[in-house]
């Protein structure tokens, strides 16, 4: 581990929106950390990156830890992600609302295939479904 233009970095997915720990004003879901080691202290996941401690978050909103073997790689643009996602970021309608829970209720339960019915992320579904009342999503 002497080679320390090796970077690493984990994604960290929240139970609901969580203040972005560079921006006060901003709420994320998610959020990506380069970080080459995590210890777990009162309740507390923290991040580290050659012993520099880089973050800390509380086990209660945390969702998913996922490693990111390519920390530098190319995320998607606002553009790529609205082509495919055209509905991203727009309000949720009532009607929208209302045929997601009947969808739900038929037994839908692929987040992919609601994604694509309703031209959102996957993760929105989930969300919204939640916000619906919903929360003991698998």
């Amino acid at each position: 581990m002497g080679d320390s233009t090796v970077r690493t970095a984990f994604r960290l997915t929240f139970t609901d929106y969580h203040q972005d720990p560079n921006g006060s004003d901003v709420l994320r879901r998610a959020v990506t950390i380069h970080a080459d080691r995590i210890t777990f202290d009162a309740g507390h996941l923290n991040l580290w990156l050659t012993g520099t401690h880089v973050g800390e978050f509380s086990l209660d909103i945390i969702e998913s830890v996922c490693p990111q073997g390519d920390a530098g790689r190319k995320r998607e643009t606002p553009e790529e992600l609205r082509a495919r996602f055209p509905r991203m970021g727009d309000p949720w309608s009532s009607e929208d609302d209302a045929h997601l829970l009947a969808l739900y209720q038929q037994g839908e339960r692929d987040f992919d295939t609601l994604g694509k019915r309703f031209g959102r992320k996957p993760s929105a579904i989930r969300s919204r479904l939640a916000k619906l009342g919903l929360e003991s999503l698998a």
